[in-house]
C-alpha cells in the first residue's frame, strides 16, 4: 500500500481533469513544514486519481474526484519522513473527514435541487437548512406562501427540507388535484409523531388506513346527529353570551378574545364528544380545562421544524413535537368514561359512544346528498359525490385508533371553532354597520323561533352565512391543503411529473386573497356570498375546509358551533374597536392553523 498525504501549496498548482464533466477541482499541493525537518523535497512521486465509491447511488451525478500525491516507500524511508504530522492547511485529519462527510451528506440531501427547473417549472431557489429554518422561525406560514404566490404565480415548485413540493393555484388544476385525480393523490403529507395516539389520527393516515377509519367517524357529523347536538351547542352558546354580558356590564376590555371563545369551544367539545358538562369560563382550575390549554404551546420549536423539514431525522431521534402527557390524559379520560358506561350498560349520543361502537364493529354508514346553498359553496359541485366504494366497509377499530379519533375531534374542533369565531368577532368590531345588520337578523330569528332556533333555521340565515363565509375567506383556519402522490403522477395536461410521495400544495390563504378571484380582497364584504353573487365565485377558489373525499370531516359541526355562538353573542352585546385593537393583526410563526398573536376588542352592552 502506498502512503499518501494531502497538502496545499501556492507554488505548485495542479488542475485535475474530472471524471465527469460537471465539476472541476483545482488543487494546490505541498508537503507540510514540521519542527523536526525542513521542507521535504520528494524526488519520486506520482499522482493517483480515483473516484470515491459512494453507497448512495443517487449521488452518481457528483464528481467526487480526489488527487493524492504519493511518494514511494524508498523515498519515504530515505527522508525519514514522519507521516503522522501531515496536515491539510494546518487542519487535523478528523476535521477534514467530518467536513467531507458533511459535504457528501449535503450533496445527497440536495440531489433534487433542480427537480422543478429540469421540467421548466418556475422554482424557488433551493435551500436545505439556513434559509428554510430562518423563514419558519421568523415568518408566519401563510406569509411564506403569500410571498411565493406573488413572486412565482399560480404554478411553481419549492423545496421543503430535501423534498420537492409543487404549488398549484389554478382552479382547474386544483379541481384535478383534490377531486378528479384523487386515486392518484389520496394521501396527505406523511408525518410520524412518535406517539401512538397522534400517529393514528385519520387526518394524517395513509389512504389504506384512512379509508377504513373515515366511515367509522362520518356518522357523528350526519344531519341527524347534528340536529341532536344542536340543543347542546346552543346551551353552551347561551352561557358564553351571558359571560359576555357580565363583561360588558363591568366595562372591562376583553383582552384575549380567542381564549374566551376557546372556553366556549371546550365546552362544546366536552358536551358533544365526551358527554361532559363544563363551564370553562368559571372552572379555570378544572383539569379538563387546564390540560386542554397545554395541548399546544403555539410556538415554533426545533422538533417541529425537524418534523416538517426533515421527518426522517425527527423519527430517527424519536423526538416529540407536542406535550404527549396531555394526550395521554384525554386517552385515560376516555377509557374511564367507557369503562363506566360498560359497567352501567348506558349509552350516550356523543362521539365517544360512536368510537365505542367502532371498536365493536357495530357501525353502519350512509351517504347523504347535500343540496343546501352552504353545501354547494363548501363542497363546490356534485362531482365530489363520487362512488364511495374506495372507503371500503366499516371494520372494527383498535383501541388506539378509536382513542386517536377522539383526540383529533378535541384538537381540530376546539382550535378551528375558537379561531373562526374570534376572527369573525374581530371583523365585526371593525365594521359596526355589518354587525348592526347581523344583529337585526339575529333579533328577528329569536323573535320568530324562540331562544333555541333549530339547525335548519340557523342554516337558512343568509346574512349570518355571508358573514361567516367572508370571515373564512379572509382568515381560513388552514392556510394550505396538501395531497401526496401514491405513485408517480403527471399533472393533467401540464406534463409535470410528480414523483411518488411528493406533496402537491394548494395555497388556500393566497387564493382567498387573490384579486383575480376575489376583487378588493382586503375588504370585509359578506355580500360576496349572497344569493345574487354566489354564482360569481369561481369553483375551487374558495376552500376553507378543503374539497374532495379528504375534505374536513367536521365542517358542518364547526359551522353550526360558530353560527350559534355568533347568533347569541351579537344578540346580547356589541363588539367594538379599542385603542389596543391591532389593525392589521399580527400572526405567530410556524405552521398549522392561522394563529394571531392576540385579538383584542372591546365588549359593550347593546345600545339598541
Amino acid at each position: 500500500e502506498l502512503p499518501f498525504a494531502f497538502g496545499v501549496s501556492p507554488l505548485r498548482p495542479v488542475r485535475v481533469a474530472p471524471l465527469l464533466p460537471s465539476i472541476q477541482l483545482p488543487l494546490m499541493l505541498e508537503w507540510s513544514r514540521t519542527s523536526s525537518y525542513d521542507f521535504v523535497v520528494v524526488r519520486r512521486l506520482w499522482y493517483l486519481r480515483f473516484r470515491l465509491v459512494l453507497s448512495f447511488p443517487a449521488l452518481s451525478f457528483v464528481d467526487s474526484v480526489f488527487v493524492l500525491r504519493c511518494c514511494d516507500p524508498s523515498a519515504r524511508a530515505k527522508q525519514n519522513f514522519d507521516w503522522s504530522k501531515m496536515k491539510f492547511l494546518g487542519v487535523p485529519d478528523w476535521i477534514i473527514l467530518v467536513a467531507t462527510a458533511l459535504v457528501l451528506l449535503y450533496l445527497y440531501a440536495a440531489r433534487h435541487r433542480n427537480y422543478w427547473k429540469d421540467q421548466n417549472v418556475i422554482q424557488e431557489e433551493f435551500s436545505l437548512i439556513f434559509a428554510a429554518v430562518r423563514r419558519m422561525m421568523f415568518k408566519p406560514f401563510h406569509q411564506m406562501d403569500q410571498d411565493r404566490y406573488r413572486k412565482f404565480g399560480k404554478l411553481f415548485g419549492v423545496y421543503e427540507g430535501t423534498k420537492p413540493v409543487l404549488f398549484v393555484a389554478d382552479p382547474e388544476l386544483v379541481k384535478r388535484v383534490l377531486v378528479k385525480d384523487f386515486p392518484s393523490l389520496p394521501n396527505r403529507r406523511a408525518f410520524t409523531f412518535n406517539d401512538s395516539l397522534l400517529d393514528n389520527m385519520m387526518s394524517i393516515l395513509p389512504v389504506e388506513r384512512w379509508r377504513r377509519i373515515r366511515p367509522a367517524a362520518s356518522p357523528a357529523f350526519s344531519t341527524g346527529k347534528l340536529r341532536k347536538m344542536n340543543s347542546l351547542i346552543a346551551d353552551c352558546a347561551r352561557k358564553t353570551a351571558e359571560h359576555l354580558k357580565m363583561t360588558a356590564e363591568k366595562e372591562e376590555e376583553l383582552l384575549d378574545i380567542k381564549q374566551f371563545y376557546g372556553n366556549y369551544a371546550l365546552d362544546v367539545i366536552a358536551r358533544c364528544a365526551f358527554a361532559t358538562r363544563l363551564d370553562s369560563h368559571t372552572q379555570e382550575t378544572n383539569e379538563f380545562v387546564t390540560k386542554a390549554r397545554q395541548a399546544f404551546s403555539g410556538k415554533i420549536t426545533l422538533p417541529l421544524i425537524l418534523l416538517f423539514l426533515f421527518p426522517g431525522v425527527f423519527k430517527l431521534l424519536k423526538l416529540k413535537a407536542f406535550n404527549t402527557d396531555v394526550f395521554l390524559y384525554f386517552k385515560d379520560l376516555c377509557l374511564k368514561i367507557i369503562e363506566g358506561r360498560k359497567e352501567k350498560k348506558s349509552r350516550q349520543e356523543d362521539f365517544l359512544q360512536l368510537m365505542m361502537d367502532a371498536q365493536d364493529g357495530s357501525i353502519t354508514t350512509t351517504v347523504e346528498t347535500a343540496q343546501s346553498t352552504e353545501e354547494k359553496l363548501f363542497n363546490l359541485d356534485s362531482e365530489i359525490k363520487m362512488d364511495t366504494s374506495f372507503l371500503g366497509g366499516v371494520k372494527a377499530l383498535t383501541e388506539d385508533e378509536a382513542m386517536a379519533q377522539c383526540v383529533l375531534f378535541f384538537l381540530a374542533g376546539q382550535d378551528t371553532t375558537s379561531s373562526v369565531i374570534s376572527y369573525t368577532a374581530y371583523l365585526l368590531a371593525l365594521h359596526p354597520e355589518i354587525q348592526a345588520k347581523l344583529r337585526e337578523e339575529a333579533d328577528e330569528c329569536f323573535k320568530q323561533h324562540g331562544p333555541d332556533p333549530s339547525l335548519d333555521v340557523v342554516s337558512k340565515l343568509k346574512y349570518l352565512h355571508g358573514v361567516v363565509s367572508e370571515s373564512l375567506r379572509m382568515y381560513p383556519p388552514a392556510v394550505r391543503i396538501e395531497r401526496a402522490a401514491l405513485s408517480d403522477y403527471v399533472l393533467g395536461d401540464t406534463g409535470i411529473k410528480v414523483p411518488k410521495g411528493c406533496v402537491v400544495a394548494v395555497p388556500i390563504y393566497s387564493m382567498h386573497h387573490d384579486p383575480e378571484y376575489f376583487p378588493d380582497p382586503a375588504t370585509f364584504d359578506p355580500n360576496r356570498f349572497s344569493d345574487e353573487n354566489i354564482d360569481s365565485i369561481r369553483p375551487y377558489t374558495y376552500l376553507p375546509f378543503g374539497a374532495g373525499p379528504r375534505n374536513c370531516i367536521g365542517m358542518r359541526f364547526a359551522l353550526e358551533a360558530v353560527k350559534l355562538s355568533l347568533l347569541h353573542s351579537v344578540h346580547c352585546v356589541e363588539f367594538v374597536r379599542t385603542k389596543n385593537t391591532k389593525v392589521p393583526l399580527e400572526f405567530v410563526t410556524g405552521f398549522g392553523v392561522l394563529n394571531a398573536k392576540n385579538i383584542t376588542i372591546g365588549i359593550r352592552k347593546r345600545t339598541a
